[in-house]
């Protein structure tokens, strides 16, 4: 029996506990144990199993937190996992779509913006809400860049958590709504606050912050030749820090980096590259899977992508 069976089968009397203190203490225990179980999942290139097994384990934390609201480490795990199944399961899927000749107003593609938006923005809430178990006033700092510049200051590495992951989630919806005032309007917090998380702990989640800002600066209005040089900044740190067995840096790269470049020839071979890498460094295996798939979805729709 998984460890999420295990898990679910000890929710039923967890909840039934009359005591706070013993019920808060079992929560606490079962969110350490989930932590190391949601790791598990990024080390695993099933990604047909994976994406079955993450919305159960998703309404089995938000149970454990309807009972513990101000739970920081459940806040960030289900942010966590709910970033995690967008980019995964919900994005590639409507990239693809997108890079057809499939109408903008088709039902499928609008279900897929509407899973793809709602899941990442789930996310960003529940790492607003644990960023706010230190900071109350976090989501009114967070509305002017004035504020927002002097606020991100008083951060620390312990802040690195929720950082990231308000970040991720919402510069992803960003990155997929470029034709939304609204989301655009964002542009400018998701961009500080990654760029805070690169100060404070460049490796974070594989170092993620540097990955997005490589597509941010790539792809996010207004266009520029010093945000891209910023894009390949980021690239090269990310290389510093992962080496070259990280594949959804080469992903991004050619993507973003050289979509925007509208060099076809080497974005050609950086996806040919990523398809045929055969490397099996255990803690890449999932986000490698999902750089493969993604590679393939844009070297069939290169034609598009390059004029």
């Amino acid at each position: 029996m998984n460890i999420f069976k295990r898990l679910f089968l000890c929710i039923i009397p967890v909840l039934c506990l009359s005591s706070c203190s013993p019920r808060m203490f079992v929560i606490n225990e079962i969110t350490a144990i989930s932590e190391t179980g949601a790791a598990a999942f990024e080390q695993d290139d099933d990604l047909e199993m994976v994406e079955k097994a993450i919305p159960g384990n998703v309404k089995l934390f938000e149970a454990l937190l309807e009972n513990s609201p101000d739970n920081y480490r459940l806040l960030i795990l289900l942010s966590r996992l709910y970033a995690s199944y967008s980019f995964a399961f919900f994005e590639g899927k409507l990239e693809a779509s997108l890079l057809t000749s499939v109408p903008s107003d088709h039902p499928e593609q609008q279900r897929l913006r509407e899973s793809v938006n709602r899941y990442y923005m789930k996310g960003a809430d529940y790492a607003l809400r644990a960023l706010k178990t230190t900071y109350p006033e976090a989501d009114v700092k967070f509305k002017n860049p004035g504020s927002a510049d002097i606020f991100l200051e008083k951060m620390t590495r312990e802040d690195v958590p929720a950082l990231f992951w308000y970040g991720f989630n919402l510069g992803s919806c960003i990155n997929l709504n470029r034709d939304s005032v609204y989301f655009i309007s964002k542009a400018f917090l998701a961009e500080k606050i990654m760029n805070r998380v690169t100060k404070l702990d460049p490796d974070y989640y594989y170092g993620g912050a540097h990955l997005f800002l490589i597509a941010y600066y790539s792809s996010v209005p207004p266009y520029s030749d010093e945000k891209l040089k910023l894009s390949l900044f980021h690239y090269n740190r990310l290389k510093e820090h992962k080496g070259d067995a990280f594949m959804l840096a080469e992903l991004y790269y050619g993507r973003y980096y050289l979509w925007r470049r509208q060099e076809k020839e080497k974005f050609e071979e950086v996806m040919k590259d990523i398809m045929q890498y055969s490397g099996r460094k255990k803690e890449y295996l999932f986000y490698n899977a999902i750089a493969a798939q993604r590679a393939k979805i844009y070297l069939e729709a290169a034609g598009l992508l390059f004029e």
